[in-house]
């Protein structure tokens, strides 16, 4: 998904350190509970909760600092983590580091640990991105099979943290809507409520060579209300293709279909 990445980078940024230093871990159950990776909500949610850590990990550095230390007398809201310490906003020559820091209170380490809350905009405004998904493909008039020449996602989700990860992330989910467009159906046994298509063997994803050539686009315009100014984008590739298959089938061939897959036998 993308998710350590993107949270590496951002803390690294908080932090002013080289994104070598930072380590994140994630998925084990002896940490404390954090969001599930659901409802294109985990990388912003996570974001929050860094933005909460360094805040209160700046205000630790800044007591711990003491009299002795270049950055007495100032306040939280006068400092900022750069360079790999402490320095004043606007007095940038007045900068410690955290080696220094830690060093002249005795420590080895300092630890913090703090969570991230949702924005109190959420009560107010939908905070969902948005996309629009174009498809250009053939029909076969004998046989009713459809291929896909070509997927063009357009998106709105805020800040793109990583462009590759992003772009990676919309066309898997893209890939995925073109499955549920056209190949993927749980089956199910009337009789007993069995799945009939049990395994990868019997249930039709995508291969290699059904998935054409895609291109993603995005907006890059910040969300004013959302940490980092960013918005999810775990699902959000998915959504619009069948729609946007369907609509390509129509104008191909004049049948709307209104149920999913668009197989073969419904084509002629």
């Amino acid at each position: 998904m993308g998710t350590a990445t993107v949270q590496a980078q951002h803390t690294a940024d908080r932090l002013g350190l080289p994104i070598e230093a930072i380590t994140v871990e994630m998925g084990d159950s002896a940490l404390p509970a954090a969001p599930m990776a659901g409802g294109s909500a985990q990388t912003v949610s996570m974001a929050g909760a860094v933005v909460a850590a360094s805040e209160k990990l700046l205000g630790e550095l800044l007591r711990l600092a003491g009299n002795d230390s270049p950055l007495a007398g100032l306040r939280a809201g006068e400092v900022r983590l750069i360079d790999g310490g402490v320095a004043g906003i606007e007095e940038p020559t007045r900068h410690e580091s955290y080696r220094s820091i830690l060093s002249r209170a005795g420590r080895d380490a300092l630890s913090v640990t703090a969570s991230g809350t949702p924005p109190l905009e959420m009560m107010k405004f939908a905070m969902h991105s948005s996309s629009a998904i174009f498809c250009a493909l053939r029909v076969s008039d004998v046989t009713g099979e459809v291929r896909v020449d070509r997927l063009l996602g357009s998106f709105d989700c805020g800040t793109i943290l990583n462009p590759k990860t992003a772009a990676s992330q919309f066309r898997g989910g893209m890939i995925m809507g073109l499955g549920l467009a056209l190949t993927e159906e749980t089956l199910f046994d009337e009789r007993s409520g069995r799945i009939m298509n049990a395994s990868l063997a019997d249930y039709h994803i995508p291969a290699h060579l059904d998935v054409p050539e895609i291109e993603v686009m995005w907006t890059g315009i910040p969300d004013p209300r959302s940490p980092l100014g960013a918005r999810g984008i775990g699902e959000i590739g998915i959504t619009g293709v069948a729609a946007a298959v369907a609509n390509a089938v129509f104008n191909a061939t004049g049948k709307r279909i209104r149920e999913l897959p668009i197989t073969l036998d419904k084509l002629l």
